[in-house]
């Protein structure tokens, strides 16, 4: 990033009451380290002579990469990286926009700080916390309407892999079948365009066509791990899952802190050029909920294709996790000294840590999770559902937030404890859970998905299969990937060599064999 004329300042109290003292509005940038368009406004319109005259002399200038501060992000975006807007010394937006060079950015500087100016653009209030449900079949008409049956995938023009709706199909198809081919046709053909990267691995963020042409070249380590994990339960494009996996590995890992960096960048000219040179940069930092998602599908990984170093990988980075950003009260921080308590972190790491006690049978790590999950009660609301962040702070961020995409993750994530536990507090958990994305989900469309998927998951009967000294049961157990089926080591009430497949108090007498224990399994749902 080039040098500029003005200092920017982190989001905060501080910044807010510099801008009341000094009579300012605020700038507010939000970029991402693997945006393009934030590099070339970096390079380009910032360190411009007069822009950056404006700015240091009529503003206070707030800089904020989205993937530390989503909640701010989920209050200011203005529809696309880099937003650039200008707000009150409350906070409250005066007007938005997405890139502009300087030619564009300096009229607006110079409108909207001239004495007495005040623009005020679809300014945002509170969320309005509404009870207006949809039910799962009304989702999963909009998924059905959204699906492109020539180029596959979901919605149109821009296309995006949409995990979620994916994650959905893949619960259908294990239940039932896979509805049109959606799911796999769309898994083959992020895999065989334009979204996979053959040559080193990974799925980049998306797709400028609805033909998956034209890819935006950013990769995103929570991208790359939510398409694994319905790829490893679909079966499919097993060639590209091992390289992308060997992808991560190699360009996210890091040695010296025993866990995965964000994502890299995106540069067009290193993916056109052959031979490929010097990679993009990668944003180094450590998030916990990325770190968990990562690690969740290195679990499945490992047992898939039995390679247990990749559970091993998984295990250290949760190890740092655990170790470094979990406070004693439950508290996710999402990167060392960062901000804590973000509802999608909190789902994340409890599931990670729940199937992570699945894994090694270490009951230790189900604790854990339940001490990330009972952090949630904090962000409870009395209208139903969790707000996405901890209460309190400047701007919009004062406002309550009831989003969708965390109540169903916590709801996700409160389901697998409750079964493992056989506690009911966290069946409340997952219930309010439900209610939250539920009442969002006509704001969603088809991307309301992860309620559905929710929804659906609740209404069936859980099985748990504890599984004492049995490598290969375990693992085939596991890799049949079955949406309403927890699988988990134990060391002891099970007879050595036999797995014990129960229904909340209702249990099956130990089997030995993969055909038992699914006939036990089907038995039980019964």
């Amino acid at each position: 990033m080039r040098e500029v004329a003005f200092e920017w300042l982190p989001w905060g109290e501080a910044a807010f009451a510099k801008a009341r003292e000094e009579h300012k509005p605020v700038l507010l940038h939000i970029g991402a380290t693997w945006c393009h368009w934030c590099h070339v406004m970096d390079e380009s319109t910032y360190p411009s002579a007069r822009v950056g005259q404006l700015i240091r002399e009529r503003f206070v200038a707030i800089r904020v990469d989205t993937d530390h501060r989503p909640d701010v992000n989920d209050r200011y975006n203005q529809g696309g990286w880099p937003t650039c807007a200008v707000l009150d010394a409350d906070g409250e937006v005066l007007v938005g926009r997405l890139y502009m060079p300087p030619h564009e950015l300096i009229p607006l500087l110079e409108s909207c700080s001239s004495p007495g100016q005040r623009w005020v653009i679809g300014k945002p209030g509170a969320a309005d916390l509404i009870e207006a449900p949809a039910a799962a079949p009304a989702v999963w008409a909009a998924v059905k309407k959204a699906y492109d049956p020539w180029h596959h995938g979901f919605g149109e023009l821009e296309k995006f892999p949409h995990p979620g709706v994916l994650d959905w199909l893949a619960d259908r198809a294990a239940r039932d079948t896979d509805e049109n081919g959606m799911l796999s046709k769309t898994l083959d053909a992020m895999a065989e365009k334009g979204l996979y990267d053959p040559e080193e691995g990974g799925f980049f963020r998306y797709a400028t066509r609805d033909d998956w042409g034209e890819v935006h070249y950013e990769k995103l380590g929570e991208d790359q791990a939510r398409l694994l994990r319905v790829y490893l339960r679909a079966g499919r494009q097993r060639a590209a899952c091992e390289r992308t996996v060997g992808w991560l590995i190699r360009r996210l890992w890091r040695d010296d802190v025993g866990a995965f960096a964000g994502s890299m960048d995106a540069d067009e000219s290193y993916y056109n050029q052959r031979p490929r040179g010097e990679a993009p940069p990668v944003d180094a930092t450590v998030y916990a909920g990325w770190n968990a998602q990562i690690a969740n599908t290195l679990l499945s990984a490992a047992t898939a294709w039995d390679r247990p170093g990749l559970a091993e990988l998984a295990r250290l980075a949760l190890l740092h996790v655990r170790e470094h950003l979990l406070r004693a009260d439950g508290a996710v921080l999402r990167t060392v000294g960062g901000v804590a308590g973000l509802l999608e972190d909190q789902a994340a790491v409890a599931d990670a840590f729940a199937q992570l006690a699945q894994w090694t049978g270490d009951g230790g790590w189900l604790r854990d999770a339940e001490r990330v999950l009972g952090f949630v009660d904090a962000l409870v609301l009395p209208e139903g559902g969790y707000r996405d962040a901890p209460p309190g702070g400047v701007g919009l961020l004062a406002h309550t937030r009831r989003l969708l995409p965390g109540n169903a993750a916590i709801g996700e994530a409160a389901w697998r404890v409750a079964a493992l536990t056989d506690d009911a507090r966290w069946r409340t958990v997952a219930a309010e859970g439900e209610r939250g994305a539920r009442a969002e989900a006509d704001r969603y469309g088809f991307m309301a998905a992860p309620y559905g998927a929710l929804a659906e998951r609740l209404a069936q009967k859980a099985v748990v299969v504890k599984v004492n000294g049995n490598e290969a049961l375990f693992r085939a157990l596991w890799a049949r990937f079955d949406p309403d089926v927890i699988v988990r080591r134990v060391r002891e009430g099970v007879p050595e060599g036999a797995a014990l497949a129960c229904s909340g108090s209702a249990c099956a007498r130990p089997a030995r064999s993969i055909e038992e224990v699914q006939a036990q399994i089907a038995a039980l749902r019964a």
